[in-house]
């Protein structure tokens, strides 16, 4: 779980802005931070008021934190190619990546795997 925790989902991250960068500009990474800060507060879940500027030093279990929150922090974060920029990716597209990615990894976290779950994974992946 480390390896899907510190390693594949933190350079899903990093890519997300990396991908919002080049399609927009430094302006849509600030939004994702106001729309990270934005989200209330929750018993047992970090607040991340710095944004995603420390996720370099963030724990597994803050990773996790972080997971359960990101499909809000991308949907709606911009429009429309309005740039005609090639391989433009969708907002809808990116919002559905962080959906996926939480099914995927709640399926692998299961102890026992039924044939059903198996089957799901196998959709997912």
């Amino acid at each position: 779980m480390h390896h899907l925790d510190l390693g594949l989902f933190h350079y899903q991250i990093d890519f997300t802005i990396k991908l919002i960068k080049a399609q927009h500009d430094n302006s849509l990474t600030s939004e994702m931070d106001h729309h990270l800060a934005a989200i209330s507060h929750h018993p047992g879940l970090k607040f991340f008021s710095n944004g995603l500027q420390s996720i370099a030093r963030l724990t597994a279990s803050e990773y996790r934190d972080l997971m359960k929150v990101m499909v809000f922090v991308v949907d709606n974060l911009y429009k429309e190619n309005t740039k005609n920029i090639e391989n433009f990716v969708k907002n809808k597209n990116l919002a559905e990546l962080y959906k996926s990615w939480n099914e995927m990894y709640m399926l692998c976290r299961y102890e026992i795997f039924k044939e059903s779950d198996l089957e799901k994974l196998k959709v997912r992946l």
